[in-house]
């Protein structure tokens, strides 16, 4: 009886193992596909892109979370509102501090942004452009930009932990203040009117009226 019992479960084990791979086979089969995700380049991909000719010296692009970023035509108010900004501030700054006009700030091994302005400390960048430690401010021109300038190109510096960001909102003629990065964001968030007089919280001598920094 014991025996006629034990062939019987090993039969009924037989004759369910096909169903059961069947059913595995199916379960597998109906499991979403992930997916595809984009190639994501360093800065060495970057620079490697440059010398063999795929990006020429010329073209507006950044390097943003390992994303090639086309950079929008400046337009004649942006290109005053940048250089009004960089002579005033470079004024105000004097020799101690150098204000980088859209040159590449090297944030991480990702990030290599090309932000309107930097100021960034009195040293040569002739062997590498300037890191998040050199940087003390950034300044970003909007117009067309405004939404990437105060989300994901704020969210980037603060991760970076550049110490104070400003964004100048050409359409709206207000200063956006960032400061205290901490945890991918800042911290401090003030917008300043056309009339009113800003003060750097990071640079001392930096206080100027907004609309110095507006076409």
């Amino acid at each position: 009886m014991v025996a006629l019992a034990s062939k019987s479960v090993k039969t009924a084990r037989r004759s369910a193992s096909p169903r059961s791979r069947q059913t595995g086979v199916a379960q597998q089969e109906s499991r979403p596909i992930p997916p595809p995700q984009p190639f994501r380049f360093t800065v060495k991909d970057y620079y490697r892109l440059g010398e063999i000719g795929i990006l020429k010296e010329d073209d507006r692009v950044e390097l943003i979370q390992g994303e090639i970023i086309m950079m929008p035509p400046i337009d004649p108010g942006h290109a005053e509102s940048t250089d009004n900004t960089q002579q005033k501030i470079q004024k105000k700054l004097g020799s101690e501090f150098r204000v980088r006009c859209q040159h590449p700030v090297r944030l991480d091994s990702r990030s290599e942004p090309m932000p309107d302005l930097a100021v960034v400390r009195q040293k040569s960048y002739k062997d590498c452009h300037p890191s998040a430690d050199d940087t003390l401010l950034i300044i970003e021109v909007s117009n067309s930009s405004l939404r990437e300038d105060l989300g994901r190109k704020k969210h980037l510096y603060a991760a970076a932990g550049i110490p104070e960001y400003w964004v100048v909102d050409l359409n709206a003629r207000v200063l956006h203040v960032f400061a205290r990065p901490k945890g991918g964001d800042y911290l401090d968030h003030r917008i300043h009117e056309e009339k009113e007089t800003v003060q750097s919280a990071t640079l001392k001598p930096l206080k100027l009226k907004v609309s110095e920094l507006l076409p």
